[in-house]
């Protein structure tokens, strides 16, 4: 697959090429949009991580305004589509010693999770958010990278997500998430270049610029006016500040990915090496693999990796003196 592509190709061109038998439907980059997924929809498995399992079931809601159809309520999903209860994405686990929350799930837990998702080994996956912003979205790249760190390649998010599959215009789904067979994915691999650790992080902090460290959170977070409860206030020694809502585009129905060159002004009006080694990291690993996703799958960046523990972790060591860190290191 080529990541540095990440719009559809034609449906049409990619609807001949099944229908001749010229090759197995692979996603064309890492992001497709409505048209692409309606147009290929029966031979792609969609994974939705869109709220509760009540707004999953709910219909979506519809306003006039201007004489013309616009969604007022996001809710539904895309037909056919499984049920992704974010809460079970990541887990807590020990790490290094420590009990540290919303991490990755050991190998074995993760392939039963998907598992239970209905999902083949052979699949090609559509992952869709809710869409509605940048927050959204990183719910599915955060999915999109476990997968990816656990062998899976053939996969894509759905630009815009859910409330971009309904503004194009095509029909919601409704009623509760229908019981699947356990499908046989397999966990294949634990690519271990797409997460850094702790110490790969402390290496970064201290390695004067060599590593970019990437920071995905609000401003208001990265300058230490506001701080999330469990971690230290400010952000790491160099780290750089791309918020993931400016990695998204709003027009007015849903939040879309920018084009690949947008992302590369972005970074180098930041100073920032688009092709250099880099470490992205927020709270807790969340948010931070939007920015992953958009430097390894959309800019074809392979040496950026995301901090999996994020600013929770790093405090543990922080306020316990395990290294020698100084809390006011971190402005």
């Amino acid at each position: 697959m080529d990541f540095k592509r990440f719009l559809a190709v034609p449906a049409g061109a990619a609807a001949l090429a099944i229908a001749q038998g010229a090759w197995a439907l692979d996603v064309p980059g890492p992001v497709v949009d409505p048209q692409w997924l309606n147009d290929n929809l029966e031979q792609v498995t969609v994974l939705q991580i869109a709220g509760s399992e009540k707004a999953f079931a709910m219909a979506p809601k519809y306003e006039t305004v201007k004489g013309k159809k616009v969604v007022s309520v996001v809710s539904g999903h895309v037909p056919g589509a499984r049920f992704v209860d974010w809460g079970k994405v990541r887990v807590e686990r020990m790490e290094n010693g420590k009990k540290v929350g919303k991490l990755i799930p050991e190998k074995a837990d993760f392939e039963s999770f998907v598992q239970a998702l209905g999902v083949d080994k052979d699949d090609t996956v559509v992952i869709v958010p809710l869409g509605l912003s940048g927050s959204d979205y990183t719910k599915a790249t955060r999915l999109y990278w476990q997968m990816k760190y656990f062998g899976h390649d053939d996969m894509a998010v759905l630009d815009g997500g859910l409330a971009n599959w309904l503004a194009a215009g095509f029909d919601a789904g409704t009623g509760q998430p229908e019981k699947i067979e356990a499908g046989d994915w397999v966990a294949t691999d634990e690519r271990d270049e797409i997460l850094a650790t702790y110490a790969e992080t402390r290496q970064a902090v201290d390695s004067n610029g060599k590593v970019q460290l990437l920071d995905a959170r609000p401003p208001n977070q990265y300058l230490g006016v506001f701080s999330k409860s469990k971690t230290v206030p400010g952000h790491l020694p160099g780290a750089d500040n791309l918020p993931t809502d400016v990695l998204v585009r709003a027009d007015g129905a849903a939040a879309n990915f920018l084009p690949e060159s947008s992302y590369r002004s972005i970074m180098e009006f930041k100073g920032l090496d688009p092709s250099g080694a880099a470490i992205a990291y927020c709270n807790s690993g969340n948010l931070a693999s939007g920015v992953w996703f958009v430097a390894s799958e959309i800019m074809g960046n392979d040496d950026v990796a995301l901090y999996d523990g994020s600013m929770k972790e790093y405090g543990m060591y922080v306020d316990d003196g395990a290294t020698s860190v100084n809390p006011a290191q971190l402005y």
